[in-house]
């Protein structure tokens, strides 16, 4: 090269660019993203969108440079601009489900008039861009590793699943999310003298007073309820609320539905929104009130809305089998704090939506007893209310047994109608061995009771590099001292 020549930078290859500005938003995508959105359908339609628009976009900006000439001299320009604003819209999507107009439109401004200065050094961008992409493909690889290892820890330890239930009576399992037992209403920090308890002594309920979840969060509570193991977040390499694979075992295949299914029974999913739906597991359940042509790709939690109740009624009323009939029923109600307010405020929102949800129990309960008076009717909450909770952080490193007990204090209570062998359901204090002793009674063996998991209670502890996993209840409830 002679001393003076300018060097010039590649070509312009708008397939090359195309796939390094569309694959850092996709790859970042999953990594924040993995457990819902891990089906190869969502890999093909967000590939399709990252990367397929981001290739689209240059090609475009090469037609435009061919059919007008005099724009070919700001060529170098029009692809660094191309490149910062094509990966900042790909971001915004990325990282908020939504387009931050004001912001795209200010960047555009600032990246136009850098690009006037150092526009012909695009292709350093570009590799930046590239190294930028090495964390999130490194987290991706982590998550894939999570996903696929098998899943030793749903295996059960005896021959439960061969189980022949004696009795067959529908079974109607109803979630309020976040709701406490008894005796944590009454106490610190809720305080709150809720007569909706006697309401279901006085209906038949047996109550768990002392009840609780094994896991704080929805996710890895339901895993294990419907598993009926304790995982322990799954034995992942770097412990979170998002377990892997926790959706599959919710609203997929799992060992309970499978039970019921071996004893003749047809299994019905009915829940609120989309969530436990959203990477598209392979059906478990026989029938869902929710299809997956109704979730969108880009979900936020929020898409999906369904009146739970209407749908109860639907399946009873218009599903015609001559099987017995378990239903798993979710109600996203009162739910959990937020930590969007003061901890009174929150404990004041809380309060309110135990009041809503209370109605909402009461109806619900009453049509299932007109309809169906010999079934078995569970209220199980998944995990507590959060009250008292300032944040993630503390929820996740308190040692307070109150707040422990306001994280994992769980409403439970049985209308067993006449299928509950006496102190058969002595050890029923957790989610995890719910429907072990159910299918005890039902199968009236009481030898399956021998392989009853263990009650603890387990949170996420934060470290430098990585979290752990700790028991912060023991088998009867009490906060371990740390």
């Amino acid at each position: 090269m002679k001393r003076n020549q300018v060097q010039q930078p590649p070509q312009f290859k708008p397939l090359l660019i195309g796939v390094v500005c569309g694959l850092y938003p996709l790859l970042f995508y999953y990594s924040n993203n993995y457990s819902a959105i891990n089906s190869w359908e969502h890999f093909g339609f967000f590939t399709l969108f990252f990367i397929g628009i981001s290739v689209a976009a240059f090609y475009a900006l090469k037609g435009v440079l061919h059919f007008i000439p005099t724009l070919r001299k700001y060529q170098n320009e029009l692809i660094f601009i191309g490149i910062v604003t094509v990966t900042a819209t790909l971001m915004s999507q990325a990282m908020y489900l939504t387009l931050k107009k004001k912001m795209l439109a200010v960047l555009l401004v600032i990246t136009a008039i850098v690009a006037w200065r150092i526009g012909k050094q695009y292709y350093k961008v570009l590799v930046l861009i590239g190294i930028m992409a090495v964390i999130p493909l490194f987290k991706n690889l982590i998550h894939i590793y999570e996903h696929h290892k098998k899943m030793e820890w749903a295996i059960l330890p005896d021959d439960i699943m061969n189980v022949k239930f004696k009795k067959t009576p529908n079974v109607y399992l109803i979630q309020p999310d976040g709701y406490v037992s008894k005796n944590r209403m009454e106490s610190e920090p809720y305080n709150f003298q809720n007569p909706f308890y006697d309401w279901l002594t006085e209906r038949g309920f047996k109550r768990y007073d002392d009840f609780r979840s094994n896991y704080p969060a929805s996710l890895t509570s339901n895993s294990s309820l419907l598993s009926m193991k304790q995982h322990k977040y799954g034995d992942m390499l770097f412990p979170s609320i998002e377990m892997p694979n926790a959706r599959d075992f919710i609203s997929g295949k799992n060992n309970v539905t499978e039970i019921f299914k071996n004893n003749g029974y047809h299994t019905f999913f009915i829940v609120k929104d989309e969530y436990f739906q959203q990477n598209r597991p392979e059906p478990g359940f026989d029938y869902y009130n929710i299809d997956f042509d109704e979730i969108p790709y880009f979900s936020n939690d929020n898409n999906v809305k369904k009146d739970v109740l209407a749908d109860i009624k639907a399946a009873m009323d218009t599903v015609k089998t001559e099987k017995p009939r378990f239903y798993f029923i979710e109600k996203l109600l009162p739910h959990h704090i937020h930590f969007s307010a003061s901890k009174e405020e929150e404990r004041e929102t809380y309060l309110e939506k135990i009041v809503q949800v209370n109605d909402w129990l009461k109806e619900t309960v009453s049509y299932i007893e007109e309809n169906d008076s010999d079934a078995i009717i569970i209220i199980l909450a998944d995990h507590g209310g959060w009250v008292d909770i300032g944040s993630y952080d503390e929820m996740f490193t308190t040692t307070d047994a109150n707040q422990l007990h306001s994280i994992f204090s769980t409403l439970a209570a049985i209308r067993w109608n006449g299928n509950l062998t006496e102190e058969m359901d002595s050890e029923l204090r957790s989610n995890v061995n719910l429907f072990r002793i159910l299918f005890a009674n039902l199968s009236e063996d009481a030898s399956y009771l021998k392989y009853l998991e263990d009650n603890s209670s387990y949170n996420l502890k934060s470290g430098s590099f990585r979290n752990s996993v700790q028991a912060v209840l023991d088998d009867t409830g009490n906060a371990i001292a740390k």
